[in-house]
């Protein structure tokens, strides 16, 4: 496994196969475009991925040549040197058995680092999720969660779209391999063949998991609109409850508030106490009510 950046590839004195792979950059831009290609006997390819919990502005972009002697990797972006870092890694697992084995171990440690890190980013969100989740049925209701939300969902679009590109690129890997395989050629090692194929496995598990989160998110929106209104028309409960209690007590201050000169009460001597005692009693009566139809 060869690793470098694209001016070093340009700069160094080439081999046939970083020839085709330059050529082929040149051809088919991987700013712009990422798949999978078949070059002469051998597979080009570009992708690109985005990192960072909100998957913005943190952009690696990969060209790389794919064939049974050799993988060329040319790294365009990668301003946090992960792959760099998965390449380190995979060179201190290197064989040099005569057999070609530090090439599949180097595939492995690319794609296998590239999916752990998925999964590990995808299990973390889905703690989140089921956090948010627990707090809006526990009652706990955060009008910014909205905005939390929206977060969420960018960035699972994000991912979605990445590894869904990336399932594509495996997919066409295998793709262009059994298509040479029946024309009785072959591209890759049965060895690398083999992993691809176990890995579009792994893969595609990693994108329906990421679109399965990004569909909860819809569940989740919807439970935190359910909480809101449960809670506005329970504060409007309160106050229409209350608002019913003292309507008979406006009935009652309008209608001796009137003063007319022959109301039997106004000269009452108990009059007073007897309006006291009425709205009182009105009062019980109305909580009583509202607690029997269990209105609070």
């Amino acid at each position: 496994m060869q690793m470098m950046d694209w001016n070093q590839l340009k700069d160094r004195d080439r081999n046939q196969w970083e020839e085709l792979l330059l050529q082929s950059m040149q051809k088919l831009d991987p700013v712009y475009w990422s798949g999978v290609k078949l070059a002469e006997d051998s597979l080009y390819g570009a992708f690109h991925l985005h990192e960072g919990q909100k998957g913005e502005n943190q952009l690696i972009r990969v060209s790389f040549l794919l064939n049974q002697q050799d993988f060329i990797l040319v790294i365009l972006k990668d301003d946090n040197g992960i792959l760099q870092k998965t390449g380190d890694t995979g060179k201190k697992e290197e064989r040099t058995d005569g057999k070609g084995t530090d090439m599949e171990e180097g595939l492995e440690a690319l794609f296998e680092g590239i999916l752990k890190r998925g999964q590990q980013k995808v299990e973390q969100m889905e703690k989140y999720l089921i956090d948010v989740e627990q707090e809006i049925v526990k009652g706990k209701i955060n009008r910014n969660r909205n905005q939390t939300i929206f977060e969420c969902k960018r960035t699972l679009a994000v991912w979605k779209n990445d590894y869904g590109q990336f399932l594509n690129l495996v997919e066409g890997i295998n793709g262009l391999e059994q298509k040479k395989r029946e024309d009785k050629g072959q591209v890759l090692r049965e060895e690398s063949a083999c992993y691809f194929r176990v890995y579009e496995n792994k893969m595609r598990r990693l994108t329906e998991e990421t679109q399965f989160l990004y569909e909860e998110l819809v569940h989740i929106r919807e439970a935190l609109d359910a909480a809101l209104s449960y809670e506005q028309n329970r504060i409007m409960k309160v106050f229409t409850t209350v608002t019913t209690v003292f309507m008979p007590l406006s009935l009652i201050a309008g209608w001796y508030g009137m003063n007319f000169a022959w109301m039997p009460e106004l000269q009452w001597r108990y009059g007073y106490l007897c309006v006291g005692v009425l709205s009182v009693l009105v009062v019980l009566v109305c909580i009583w009510f509202f607690k029997k139809k269990k209105l609070f």
